[in-house]
């Protein structure tokens, strides 16, 4: 099967790809990379699981690719998304269709909708607005990260932003949003809550207080 059928045929996930391979390339050539960004994919106990990693799973057997869990990479985000704009045959899942990223990849999908928030700790009050009350704070986000790319492009401040590269960047800035060291973290609202409850919070405790978008 060519990558061509694979994008257009198997339409359950959000992939992208940097290029076309030759025309008598397998789905068994590419390079599969992810992150951690439960619930969608993560790793645990060695293990890479998730919801869009069961869809990949389930769309590799389909095509009768010889592919398995184990051949998936979890690589930091800003070392994925570096590797799906500059080396072919790789896929990156899962990832938020932009504007800005539309022309960047071939897309198949998508899984879900999503939201992409900024939150806060209840207790602190904090009102957002408009997009310009934004850079009266300190903003967490993962480098690379769709959150980041709409925060830069709305208007915030890059000096207002914290940017982590690291493969856990969402589990460090949702302690770091626990303990009061930012005041704010842009994130995809499913993963942000998810990666809160792994450290004990209750999510009762923090809340949006701006939207970046909807998709």
């Amino acid at each position: 099967m060519t990558i061509f059928k694979f994008v257009f045929f198997a339409f359950l996930i959000s992939v992208s790809l940097a290029s076309f391979p030759k025309a008598d390339a397998s789905i068994d050539d590419l390079d599969l990379i992810t992150e951690n960004y439960p619930p969608f994919n993560f790793q645990k106990n060695g293990k890479i699981q998730g919801i869009a990693v069961d869809v990949l799973l389930e769309m590799l057997k389909i095509t009768g690719s010889s592919k398995t869990r184990k051949d998936i990479r979890v690589l930091p985000w800003t070392t994925g998304y570096g590797a799906i704009q500059h080396t072919k045959n790789t896929v990156l899942f899962s990832t938020t269709r932009t504007k800005a990223r539309e022309s960047l990849f071939k897309w198949v999908g998508p899984i879900m909708d999503i939201s992409i928030n900024v939150i806060a700790r209840k207790d602190r009050h904090i009102k957002i607005s408009s997009v310009q009350d934004l850079n009266q704070y300190k903003i967490g986000a993962v480098r690379d990260d769709v959150a980041m790319l709409l925060l830069l492009e709305q208007g915030v401040s890059p000096g207002n932003i914290y940017d982590t590269v690291s493969g856990t960047g969402g589990q460090n800035l949702s302690k770091m949003l626990a303990a009061g060291r930012i005041d704010l973290w842009g994130y995809g609202l499913a993963g942000a809550y998810s990666n809160l409850k792994h450290f004990g919070y209750s999510v009762a405790d923090f809340e949006s207080v701006y939207t970046l978008k909807v998709s």
